[in-house]
């Protein structure tokens, strides 16, 4: 049988010295140095840190030679609280980050910009091809009063005029989702010649846990004797959608109750923030409010845990750039109830419930139906997971890597 690792060393060996023509050929079996550069750490985005995080495991499997480079923390030494926190933050990330960024830009083959909110960077290390990595355009359209609901003050405004204009000095943009091309073409401000599409890959191990292992995890968050759960990952913003996911458990419980019979699931477990005031009050109302936990600082082993004991995943997004809890959640064999929006509808594949995520009324009504089929779709769910292989994705960067290279050196 043929390995990921030998898959992957026939891509480098035969099909990208081809597709990338005699460049590629002269260099398949160098080293390529590459210079990742990272999020600032106070800004705590996790997310990015996962992405960061396989790019440096996983690259090296491939024979390129890695440096990474984050804004140290220097002045910035105030509690998130104080008004000052997000300036001095700025001094660290955008002046004295800078002069260690260019020089350490001059050792690389390609700068990788991991995050398009630092492509401000490019101007530093256009010296060097330059790849930045567009994870979605969500806060740029927002920027733009594209976004229903999202207000953006001077500030914000200015700073993603400057990602803006970062992205359009970029040698080529990597879209995380084909969605996310589309989004950031139609703003006009990046030559669609320069912009390509990167799927992501799952960012870490996540795999089927054995139920016995799988429950005692879970005990230790104090979730193991709760029986069936819905869970929902993610963070407390508008369109993460956690009301409609919350007005979704009570309709589960309600209709149950005036049909006599047991609710699909007893409890929600939402890994993220604590739930607002006025969510809290929403459960309370309904008298599920004991019935919904909030879980923070959950490890990487508990995480796959809690997918793999949940009934299913309730993952209502309004926007996404990608959306990894999905393909997590059934590379754990954890059903799948998501938007039957782009990308969601793109990445959850055939296994995936598409749902209304304005109506939780349907979305109770599709998770009923679907109960008969939770086996199926956890299968379907696996399979589909496969396709987003973290092998997979640097093969794909490193191609992207290669046509930098090429495209700079046809210049010369």
């Amino acid at each position: 049988m043929t390995t990921t690792n030998e898959a992957v060393r026939d891509l480098l060996d035969h099909e990208l010295p081809r597709i990338m023509g005699s460049e590629a050929r002269d260099e398949s079996h160098s080293s390529m140095k590459i210079l990742l550069v990272g999020n600032y750490g106070p800004d705590n985005q996790t997310s990015m840190r996962a992405f960061l995080r396989v790019l440096e495991r996983e690259l090296p499997k491939l024979g390129c030679e890695l440096r990474v480079i984050t804004p140290p923390q220097r002045v910035q030494r105030l509690p998130r609280t104080s008004r000052w926190w997000k300036w001095l933050g700025y001094i660290d990330k955008f002046i004295l980050f800078i002069p260690s960024l260019a020089t350490q830009a001059r050792w690389a083959d390609v700068v990788h910009i991991c995050d398009h909110s630092n492509s401000m960077y490019v101007r530093w290390v256009n010296s060097r091809p330059t790849i930045v990595t567009c994870h979605d355009v969500i806060a740029v359209q927002a920027a733009r009063g594209m976004v229903e609901g999202w207000n953006v003050g001077w500030s914000g405004r200015v700073f993603q005029r400057l990602i803006s204009s970062g992205l359009a000095k970029a040698d080529l943009v990597a879209c995380v989702s084909h969605t996310t091309q589309r989004a950031l073409v139609d703003l006009q401000f990046v030559d669609e010649r320069r912009v390509t599409t990167v799927l992501n890959g799952l960012n870490d191990s996540f795999s089927l846990v054995q139920p016995a292992q799988a429950q005692q995890l879970i005990k230790r968050l104090g979730v193991g004797e709760q029986g069936k759960y819905l869970i929902h990952v993610g963070l407390d913003l508008p369109r993460k959608n956690r009301k409609a996911v919350i007005e979704t458990f009570i309709a589960l419980q309600r209709r149950a109750a005036e049909n006599g019979v047991p609710a699909l699931v007893q409890h929600l477990i939402l890994v993220g923030p604590r739930l607002d005031p006025n969510l809290t009050a929403l459960a309370s109302r309904h008298g599920v409010a004991e019935r919904i936990r909030t879980l923070q600082d959950v490890s990487h082993e508990e995480l796959c845990a809690l997918y793999a004991r949940s009934t299913a995943l309730l993952f209502p997004s309004l926007q996404e750039g990608f959306g990894w809890p999905l393909i997590e959640a059934q590379a754990c064999g954890c059903p799948v109830f998501t938007s039957d929006l782009e990308p969601m509808n793109q990445i959850g594949g055939p296994g995936a419930c598409y749902l209304d995520p304005h109506n939780p009324e349907a979305m109770a009504e599709a998770i009923e139906h679907a109960a008969e089929r939770l086996e199926e779709m956890r299968t379907l769910g696996l399979e589909n997971a496969q396709r987003f292989s973290a092998a997979q994705m640097m093969a794909n960067y490193l191609a992207a890597y290669r046509r930098v290279l090429a495209s700079r050196q046809g210049c010369r």
